[in-house]
This record gives C-alpha cells, structure tokens and sequence, in this order.
C-alpha cells in the first residue's frame, strides 16, 4: 500500500504549493516555501524509487526460489513415478477372447483364452488399465528397469493392464475385484439320469425302463452361481496375483471351493486347472458338467510355467496324485508329474501336448483284513494329450474347430465322465491281489459358428473308451457317446442365454446300452 500512497500524497502537497504561491503573489516566503517542499518532495520520491527496486529484487528473488521447488517437485514425481509404474504394460498385446469375451491365460493362470464358461476363473478379461507409466516420465532408475526386466518374461503382464472392474488400493499400484455371476439353469430330461440336473454320460442305466419308482426328472437350479476375488499387484519381480472362487453346488447348496491359487512371475501354486487340461481348446456349452471324452479336473499343484521363444510356452507341474481305485483305498505318495507345452503363432491357431506321469498306490480291500495286512501294491501309469484350435473360413472368420485326443493308463480321474462316476484309475484282481489299471482312449472334436456379433452355435461330439481287464464282469462301463448341439445369445455383455439340445449312449462290456436325451435352457448375470 505504501508504494502508492507516498507519490499520491507528494503530488498532493505539491499542488497545494502551487496554489498557495497563485493566491499570494507579493509574499517574500511563498518562493522559499515551495523551494522547500520541492525538495522534501523529490527526496520522498527518490526514496520511493529505492524501497520499490528493493521490493522487486526480493520478489524475482523468491520467484526464482518457487521454480527451483517447482523443479524439485516434478522431479520427485517422475522418480516417484518410475518407482511405482510399470512400463509397456498399457503398450502389452491386447488380450485375446473366445467366445465374445476376453480371458486371462488359461484362468488360468497362463495360456491363451477359455471359454465364457470359465471366465469368472479364468486368468482374462477386458482391457482396462489399473497401472501405467507416468506420461511425463522419461527416467530409466535401476527399479523401473528392474521392474520392465521382469515383467518382459511374465505370463501375467496383462493382469495389470486388463483388469475391469477393479478396485485400486490406496497408497499402492495393487487392485482387487469382486467378481462371478448369478446362474440359473432349467434342465428337462426324457429320459432317467442318477444325477437330474446335469448330464452325465455314464450316469444312463442300461435296459432299465422308465417306470413309477424311477421315472425321469427335470430341474431348475441356481447353485451353479458363482463367486470371485481376485487380488493383483506389481512387484520389482514380476506380478502377484491371489484367486479364489467357488460356486454353491456343495451337499445342500453350501459353498464348494473352485479355486484358490497364488501366481508370482512365472510360479503358480494353489489349486486350480491340472496342467494336463486345455481350457483354451474347450467347446463353449450350456451343460454344466461338459464333454464327457474332455480332461477335466482341479487340483492343488506348483507349477512352473517358462516361455521359449516368442510363440511356445512349456509348464511343468506337480500336482496332488490322489488315485481313485474299485475295491481298494488309493494311497497318495509321489505327486503325478505334467509336462506340457502349446504353440500359438497367431489368434487363429492354438496347439498344445501334454504328457502325465505318475504312481499308483493302494490297498486291496479285503473283508475281515486290516488296512496294514492288507499290504499295498503300486503301478505306474501315462497319458498323453492333443488338443488345439483353428480358425476355419467355412462360413466366417469367427467360426473354430475344436478338438482333444487323449490316451493313457491310469488316467480316469482326468477323464471328465471317469472322474464324475468315481474309482476309474484302476481296480484289484481279487484272486491274485494284483492291481490293474484301467486302459482309457477319450476325445472330442467340435465347431462353433457365429450366427453374428451376439450369436453362435457349437455342435459337439464326444467318447470315451476303456479296455477293462480280462476278469471284470461284463456290467463294467466300456464306451460313452455323448452329441449335443446349443445356440447361445448374448443381449448385452454381462447377460448369457442359451439353449442346448443332448444325446447321450453308455454300453458295458457285455453290450447293453442305454440311451438318454436332455434339453437344458440357462440365463446368466455376470457381474
């Protein structure tokens, strides 16, 4: 304020003199009296002058003290920035979908896409960025550096860049979603199936009438709902991701554990899909239990998953052995060993082999024996799996073929319908106390058409094929066939629907047959 009151106030006093020496033209003292004021006047200003270059010296001054914190700032940012960020993650591949909507590799942990079905599990989902670099960033700091190394070779990398829905945690680069869906299921049989709300192949009596005490049954369910919560953060060693699911298909609709896994880098270890199943070569279907020739099982495991080359991926895995055998007790020792590798060039071709190894163990049982007299006898088995899916130009770019061929000993608990009747790894000879294994030949082949953008069609066949030993009776399961045929809408991208005709056929080794058909409708809210 003082800067412009002084010169106002000399100005003043100024004109004041004038006017007083116009007044009074004859008085000797009005000379001297403006002489004195103009000099009182003129120091006043020249003062002025110096406090005003004073002042702006201190504020260019202070001016120059905010740029440098300014600078200070920016700086501490773009190191903050290169700290917590993750490079190349916005810039990854975008994730592949099947099916109309986008999956994690193989739930999976690893691996290109599942089917809709198996999305709320599934390692992918839509693009949507929770961690990326600062734009302004330029920096290369010895953690961001470390950071970039890591995540170059991480299956995961996408995990970050494509995770919709989630919740960012404060303070952190982590983020948590809640995810799953509301499923309700209508099934009409024709026939008589043990288990009315699915349709499971080796579940079909053979010559057994359909009569009051064991007639067909229909169902409307919604137990098949299912919950998530899925957990992921960037670390200077590749990303941390933790996954827990289940539906409520449970004794009395409780709460049944799908899976629950760990996955950092390129190190899995939890339960979740066997590393002997192919989730990104599984036909999309409205039946709940799916392609009775198709391996199919969930089980704890570590698993290590390195990449070679741009286009192979090789997993090596131990899982839980947990045999299943008729007439005697599985003993769990040696964990069943999976090696498996797929070839992916393109979004239009996907290969993959794997190969199980593992030891069988058990107890006979032996009425009025104990388990410790009983003694335990061991067998090893194999299987090998081939399995793929291939654009094909038949109607439009969007339709797949797609297909598994398994072979093995010992293998019925991957087996989907094996695994579903129970105890089909290997059986006892009861006069020698030999054990057998169950020699099995499973597979399917399928094609999904697009009808357009909302609307596909799958047409799925698939067997399974077991050669019994010599001494079982002739009601043993020996071959499944299993045809159905769906069509599939989605309205919007978080509502199903579907519609799905079966057919299915059991025989023994004796010959007899029995055959089933089932019409199964779904609606599905994903959220």
């Amino acid at each position: 304020m003082r800067s412009w009151r002084v010169p106002v106030l000399a100005l003043m006093m100024l004109l004041c003199n004038v006017t007083v020496a116009q007044t009074n033209p004859d008085s000797a003292a009005a000379p001297a009296a403006q002489d004195m004021d103009m000099g009182a006047i003129i120091a006043l200003l020249q003062q002025q002058q110096r406090e005003l270059a004073e002042q702006r010296q201190r504020l260019d001054a202070q001016a120059g003290q905010l740029t440098a914190q300014s600078d200070k700032i920016t700086a501490l940012t773009r190191e903050l920035d290169a700290l917590r960020g993750v490079p190349a993650l916005h810039t990854s591949p975008p994730v592949q979908t099947q099916n109309g909507e986008a999956q994690l590799a193989e739930v999976e942990p690893q691996g290109p896409p599942a089917p809709r079905e198996e999305a709320a599990e599934s390692l992918v989902t839509a693009p949507g960025t929770i961690v990326t670099a600062s734009p302004e960033s330029d920096s290369d700091t010895p953690t961001e550096t470390a950071v970039a190394a890591a995540q170059a070779d991480d299956p995961t990398q996408e995990l970050l860049s494509s995770f919709p829905g989630a919740w960012r945690l404060p303070g952190t680069d982590a983020a948590f979603r809640v995810g799953g869906f509301v499923r309700t299921a209508v099934v009409y049989n024709k026939d008589v199936l043990t288990i009315p709300d699915r349709f499971i192949v080796g579940s079909i009596p053979v010559q057994q009438a359909d009569t009051k005490d064991n007639a067909a049954q229909s169902s409307i369910t919604a137990n098949q709902s299912r919950l998530s919560f899925d957990y992921r953060d960037a670390t200077s060693a590749g990303i941390l991701r933790a996954f827990i699911d289940g539906d409520f298909t449970g004794d009395n609709n409780t709460f049944k554990l799908r899976n629950a896994f760990g996955q950092w880098g390129r190190v899995l270890a939890g339960q979740t899909w066997s590393a002997f199943v192919d989730t990104n070569a599984t036909p999309e279907e409205v039946d709940f239990e799916g392609l009775n020739g198709r391996i199919n099982v969930r089980q704890s495991q570590i698993r290590f998953s390195p990449r070679i080359g741009r286009d192979f991926q090789a997993q090596l895995s131990l899982e839980d052995p947990n045999p299943q055998l008729q007439n005697g007790n599985g003993v769990t020792r040696l964990p069943d060993i999976v090696l498996a590798g797929s070839f992916q060039p393109n979004n239009r071709l996907h290969l993959r082999t794997a190969l199980l190894g593992r030891q069988i163990r058990g107890q006979q049982d032996i009425p009025g024996t104990s388990d410790l007299e009983a003694g335990v006898e061991k067998a090893y088995a194999w299987g090998l799996s081939l399995s793929g899916s291939f654009s094909t130009p038949l109607f439009n770019s969007q339709d797949k073929v797609l297909f598994q061929l398994n072979r093995g000993n010992g293998i019925g608990r991957y087996v989907n319908d094996l695994n579903s009747i129970g105890n089909y790894d290997g059986i006892f000879d009861e006069s020698t106390g030999n054990l057998q294994l169950f020699n099995v030949f499973a597979g399917y082949g399928s094609l999904q058409h697009w009808w357009d953008d909302s609307m596909r069609s799958n047409f799925t066949f698939g067997w399974v094929e077991i050669n019994n030993p010599g001494f079982i009776d002739g009601e043993a399961y020996k071959r499944t066939l299993r045809a159905s045929a769906n069509i599939i809408w989605n309205p919007t991208e978080q509502v199903d629907t579907g519609l799905e005709y079966l057919w299915g056929r059991r025989q023994n080794k004796s010959g007899d047959y029995g055959d089933a058909q089932q019409l199964q409708m779904m609606i599905r809210y994903i959220f």
